[in-house]
């Protein structure tokens, strides 16, 4: 085999990895901690294998360092680019998991999240777990997988590309990730706002009733029935929007 055929395939292979490695260093599917580091790693290999494998074989080799560490950049901007805008699937739940919490009052009450391993809220976490396995139960990870292979075809490796389209896509995704966190959360805002309205006149009726204490109690109640009930009714959004991000992510890399 000619020896610069080798060293072409070679860095190839490398900068395949590079771009896969960055994607799945973002991607909160298999968690951000040491304990999933092997699983990613090993992920990272094997797609990385598979997407050169199938695709660019052979790039241009780079004359000196700087042009290297060049291209080792713009790869990982890619990956981390699309790993954000595949986290956005699960941080839209989390941020309704935050507005349903600080209405329920739960904001102080806050546990590790072991897939982050920032502090959360109980209902935030509860959110992310439903978004992780509504998105297994639809198979959407396999469309994640789809989009980055995509990557390889619209972006091929050793290419340069416009970074401003990808940065204004980013932030149109974070804006409508917002208002569909805010959407699925207005339900249970509004069984709230009716049991407020309920107690304030129950407190107006009754004199005698110490309000404070039984409020708190029935708003966390009907607030946790109200979230679980929606959990399963507000499924058919979910997916709506699971799938408006997932072609906004691909949009970001047009063929």
């Amino acid at each position: 085999m000619d020896l610069s055929l080798l060293q072409e395939w070679t860095m190839s292979m490398s900068l395949h990895l590079v771009r896969t490695a960055a994607f799945m260093a973002v991607v909160p599917i298999f968690g951000r901690q040491r304990d999933s580091f092997w699983i990613r790693l090993v992920l990272t290999v094997a797609l990385g294998a598979v997407f050169w494998w199938v695709g660019q074989k052979s790039v241009q080799l780079p004359t000196n360092l700087l042009q290297l560490a060049v291209l080792a950049v713009r790869e990982a901007v890619i990956g981390m680019s699309l790993g954000y805008a595949m986290s956005l699937l699960t941080a839209m739940l989390v941020a309704s998991g935050e507005i349903v919490s600080a209405e329920m009052g739960f904001a102080m009450a806050r546990t590790m999240n072991p897939e982050s391993g920032a502090d959360a809220t109980v209902v935030s976490q509860l959110f992310q777990v439903f978004a992780f396995l509504l998105i297994l139960h639809y198979d959407l990870h396999h469309e994640v997988l789809r989009i980055l292979e995509h990557t390889f075809h619209s972006i091929p490796i050793g290419t340069a590309f416009d970074i401003a389209p990808i940065a204004q896509g980013l932030l149109a995704m974070v804006s409508a990730m917002l208002v569909m966190a805010l959407q699925y959360a207005l339900p249970v805002l509004g069984v709230m706002l009716l049991v407020t309205v309920g107690l304030v006149l129950l407190g107006r009726a009754v004199p005698a009733i110490n309000l404070m204490e039984f409020s708190f109690a029935a708003r966390i109640l009907l607030a946790l029935l109200a979230s679980a009930w929606f959990l399963a009714e507000g499924s058919p959004f979910l997916t709506r929007s699971f799938a408006s991000l997932l072609e906004s992510a691909a949009a970001l890399f047009p063929a």
